[in-house]
């Protein structure tokens, strides 16, 4: 009979916790705005996005690899209201090469005026490695969750990870076995360029060393 109870207890201390836990009463105000957005988010990833936003120091550079409608670019940018932060969503727009073929720009843009954050938001409309060729910003968060063949994921990584400033953060999505290829290009490449690693369902994410070689 002990065991039901002190499973009650702590059930209890973690939601007093978390009610008093400034962040997580912040992220509990924007969920519902994240929530209606058509995407593959989970709601803890998109709580670590926000709280990765919001601790991200002012006049920040986001880069974001892949955004279909805006339920990842809205994460990142609700955590920015009030800053001089900003999110780059590089995506051609068109379903990508994961799914079926349609144009996303009207609904990604509609989606950014409902979380009122498009201030926040620079969609660039185009192929990320191409994007990338040309990208001269310092970046202090690289989210990628574009093409997620192994080959893809590695080009974007290579072209955008020379612009993360030491300490910033990389981070994946579905560094999961249901995506072989980015999981696959996260254990070879990536986890080796960054420290502090850590996972939040499927994001795998870290910092970039100090001394990181050049991809």
């Amino acid at each position: 009979m002990g065991t039901p109870l002190i499973k009650r207890v702590k059930l209890k201390i973690r939601m007093l916790v978390r009610d008093f836990d400034p962040a997580e009463r912040r992220f509990r105000r924007v969920w519902p705005l994240i929530d209606p957005i058509e995407g593959f988010l989970a709601e803890a990833e998109a709580q670590w996005l926000f709280n990765a936003a919001l601790q991200a120091p002012d006049g920040s550079n986001f880069v974001e690899v892949g955004s279909y409608k805006g339920r990842s670019t809205c994460s990142l940018a609700l955590g920015c209201r009030g800053t001089n932060k900003r999110v780059f969503a590089v995506d051609p727009f068109d379903g990508g090469p994961d799914l079926p073929k349609a144009d996303s720009l009207r609904e990604f843009s509609q989606n950014l005026r409902r979380c009122r954050v498009s201030e926040h938001v620079e969609p660039i409309v185009g192929v990320s490695v191409e994007v990338s060729k040309s990208w001269n910003e310092p970046i202090q968060l690289l989210f990628v969750d574009g093409s997620h063949k192994y080959e893809d994921v590695l080009a974007d990584f290579a072209g955008f990870f020379p612009h993360v400033v030491p300490g910033g953060i990389v981070a994946f999505h579905d560094v999961i076995e249901t995506w072989p290829g980015v999981l696959r290009a996260w254990n070879d490449t990536v986890v080796h360029e960054l420290t502090d690693v850590g996972h939040c369902w499927g994001i795998g994410y870290g910092r970039k060393a100090k001394h990181s070689r050049t991809v």
